[in-house]
């Protein structure tokens, strides 16, 4: 359920945009379920050994059942999921590309029925190695519950964004992208 912080960008000059401009523009260019391989770059070794950051959702959703047989959908799913808005926080920075996964392996879409185990953690950071991605990776919890569990039993650093979600009323296009600058900043 890896994948890789990467969509389709808008055929729109995004450059002086506002963080809310260019969410509309990502909404409104997204395709669903659909990976854009073609801009992932053909060393995937090389890209995981030389990450600086990894972003880790909480767990899969009910979506994941469907995406199984394909690869990198993780973040890429229906429109509904409203991942766009990652897309747009995160487009024109250094967290651009980076890695995408899930701290628990559970399919489930109600945030309230997971819990995030020190066990889990371990399971997450030992991928992490198993791929060979640096023990100096800040990783970027998506949401406070994620964030928890990864500052209480991860052994990288670890800060946080919120999570894109709609059922997220923290989400502001302009307070995440503030968020990641910060992020970027330290």
């Amino acid at each position: 359920m890896d994948s890789w912080a990467i969509w389709d960008i808008p055929d729109t000059d995004l450059t002086n945009k506002t963080p809310e401009e260019r969410q509309k523009f990502f909404g409104d260019n997204y395709r669903p379920n659909h990976f854009p391989s073609e801009k992932l770059t053909k060393d995937l070794d090389a890209k995981l050994e030389s990450l600086k950051y990894v972003i880790a959702g909480m767990n899969p959703g009910n979506a994941a059942i469907d995406q199984v047989n394909e690869p990198f959908l993780n973040f890429h799913g229906a429109k509904k999921s409203a991942d766009y808005r990652l897309a747009a926080a995160l487009y024109g920075t250094e967290i651009w590309g980076s890695f995408m996964t899930d701290v628990s392996s559970t399919i489930e879409s109600k945030s309230n029925k997971i819990k995030i185990t020190q066990d889990d953690v371990e399971k997450f950071e030992k991928h992490l190695d198993e791929l060979g991605i640096s023990k100096d990776v800040t990783i970027i919890a998506l949401g406070t519950k994620t964030f928890a569990a990864l500052k209480k039993f991860a052994n990288r650093d670890v800060k946080k964004i919120y999570h894109y979600s709609r059922s997220n009323g923290w989400w502001k296009a302009e307070k995440v992208h503030g968020q990641i600058e910060d992020i970027l900043n330290k």
